[in-house]
């Protein structure tokens, strides 16, 4: 049977197992390959049953592994090359190491993709964590940077079509993945949050959109929107509903939402092993209506007892570390969750790579 025909039939054969929703998913982009579309319409049969379990870098996934003896079914990596000086060597080969990982893990083990992207000041040179929080001073005026003819556009658009050139080789090997730009997006520590002006934040995205789908036709991505456990500097209020709505880019140029939940008793994030955290889950209801939600990131896996029993069921939770500090998703919280019923695990997911 030729590759593409194959294909099609995978599709269909997963939009069928979500026979219990009234018609699938249309993703924003219309031209999304076959095999996002089969992961999208995987993620939508199992939406509102069963949490995906994920987990942030390809050497956490491991240790989880070494835990439990499962592989998460989601691992997400940085686009970010993690070096003191944007570009250079260190840089570039950080980042073929990711996209490198993200095939294998894709074609070989069969899980799904996802992908952050600490995007480092487009004015500036370094391309470490700190260029992404630089100080008042030295961030870039969004404003600007959405306004084509300044020195902050210019700066963007070569920017992300460096970072680009490195998405299309997953596109080239046909690997979707779950993309989640500006993620944290209306926190205020990142630069592409405008707390004065978010509505230029949105036409931020709005513009990675028209660039990166078309313009440099990756059609492999799936775009994933990602609030922040709170909002701006609007101190103990986590909800500012509002405020947080005029980030949003519009329902158009989202396929899933979610948020990033750490534990924070200022905020009042209550430990991940005693919550399921639907007050987060109804937060993102009104940013983003309509949206299938996940936890993007959070300190630890959400009790799925909880999950089971009360909800929210959010689509997957993405950890950040395992064990690395002790309260963060340690390992013997690893094992005792991951075989949970509610949970998905690598070994539960359908061979989407023939």
């Amino acid at each position: 049977m030729k590759r593409k025909t194959l294909l099609t039939l995978i599709t269909l054969q997963l939009a069928a197992a979500g026979a219990m929703a009234t018609h699938a998913i249309e993703p924003v982009d219309k031209e999304l390959i076959p095999e996002a579309r089969g992961v999208l319409h995987y993620l939508e049969s199992v939406y509102g049953k069963k949490t995906l379990v994920g987990q942030n870098k390809t050497g956490d996934a491991k240790k989880a592994f070494e835990a439990s003896g499962k592989w998460p079914a989601i691992v997400s990596v940085d686009l970010c090359g993690w070096s003191k000086e944007k570009w250079d060597a260190g840089y570039k080969r950080n980042i073929q190491t990711s996209v490198d990982a993200q095939k294998a893990w894709w074609k070989e083990r069969g899980g799904i993709v996802s992908m952050e992207w600490h995007w480092a000041n487009p004015m500036g040179t370094g391309g470490d964590f700190k260029n992404t929080q630089p100080k008042k001073g030295e961030r870039p005026d969004v404003g600007k940077m959405v306004t084509p003819g300044t020195a902050e556009f210019t700066a963007a658009m070569e920017d992300m079509k460096r970072h680009a050139d490195y998405l299309e080789q997953l596109r080239d090997a046909h690997v979707p993945v779950l993309w989640r730009p500006l993620h944290e997006i209306e926190g205020g520590w990142f630069w592409w949050t405008d707390m004065e002006t978010p509505e230029n934040t949105a036409k931020l995205w709005r513009m990675m959109f028209e660039y990166l789908v078309k313009e440099r036709k990756l059609h492999n991505l799936i775009w994933v929107y990602s609030s922040a456990l709170k909002a701006g500097d609007k101190d103990k209020d986590v909800e500012a509903i509002a405020y947080r709505q005029r980030f949003y880019p519009g329902s158009n140029y989202v396929d899933i939402a979610g948020i990033d939940i750490y534990v924070n008793k200022w905020f009042g994030w209550p430990d991940y092993r005693e919550s399921a955290y639907p007050k987060a889950y109804e937060i993102m209801t009104k940013v983003a209506p309509g949206k299938m939600l996940a936890l993007c990131e959070c300190q630890g896996i959400p009790n799925p007892d909880l999950i089971a029993k009360d909800g929210p069921h959010w689509l997957y939770c993405l950890p950040w570390y395992v064990g690395s500090k002790p309260d963060w998703n340690p390992p013997e919280w690893v094992k005792q969750v991951y075989p949970h019923e509610q949970l998905v695990t690598l070994d539960e997911l359908p061979r989407f790579e023939k």
